[in-house]
Parts: structure tokens; C-alpha cells; sequence
């Protein structure tokens, strides 16, 4: 996430969902994304936040710590806490490059 600083010698990386909530965040999302574990779930959506930018992903970190990231591409969404720790990760239904673009809006110190 070089566009954030979270790349280089920060140390920060996505570590995954809470065990207490990976199953709910697998059935709300991970099925519907076609993974079927919620372990590959959970390890898409960490690989996912602490890949590398491309052409077509986008990111920024809000000004509590949360990371957010959207691929304009494959229209994947996450989102993670200052700690790594996952808090969502999912396919907009809505139009997602809208829902990316709200979420820049709202929540980019940046825009």
C-alpha cells in the first residue's frame, strides 16, 4: 500500500479476521465470493490488503488507523484496523466503484 506508507519499514500487515467473527464474515460475504472455507476466505482477504498496489487498486488509511482498500479491477473491498486486524472484505452489490468512491469521501483525510 504504497500510496498510505504502508509499505517499506512500517511493519504494518493485514493478520486476519477475529476467530470470534471469521465464521459470520464467511457466511455474509466469503460464500457469495465463492471461496469455500472460511480459512480460504480469511486468506484471500489478507492477501488481498497486504498486496502490493497496482494500476488498478486503490487505498488510503482514515484518521483512526483504518486501511482501506478497493481493486477496481476484481471490485474487492477491505478494510482493516491500525493493528492488521481484518474488518471486512466483499464484492459491493451496489456498483462498487460508487461504494469505493463513497467510502473515499467520507472517510480519505486525503480527498
Amino acid at each position: 500500500m504504497s500510496a498510505n506508507g504502508h509499505t517499506g519499514n512500517t511493519g504494518w500487515f493485514a493478520k486476519g479476521f477475529p476467530p470470534g467473527s471469521l465464521n459470520y464474515h464467511y457466511n455474509k460475504h466469503g460464500k457469495k465470493m465463492g471461496f469455500k472455507s472460511a480459512v480460504d476466505y480469511n486468506n484471500a482477504a489478507v492477501n488481498f490488503m497486504n498486496s502490493p498496489e497496482t494500476d488498478t487498486s486503490d487505498s488510503f488509511v482514515a484518521s483512526n488507523g483504518t486501511v482501506y482498500k478497493y481493486d477496481y479491477l476484481t471490485k474487492e473491498f477491505g478494510m482493516a484496523k491500525s493493528d492488521g486486524t481484518m474488518i471486512t472484505y466483499f464484492q459491493p452489490d451496489e456498483p462498487a466503484d460508487d461504494y469505493w468512491e463513497k467510502q473515499v469521501m467520507l472517510y480519505d483525510n486525503n480527498f
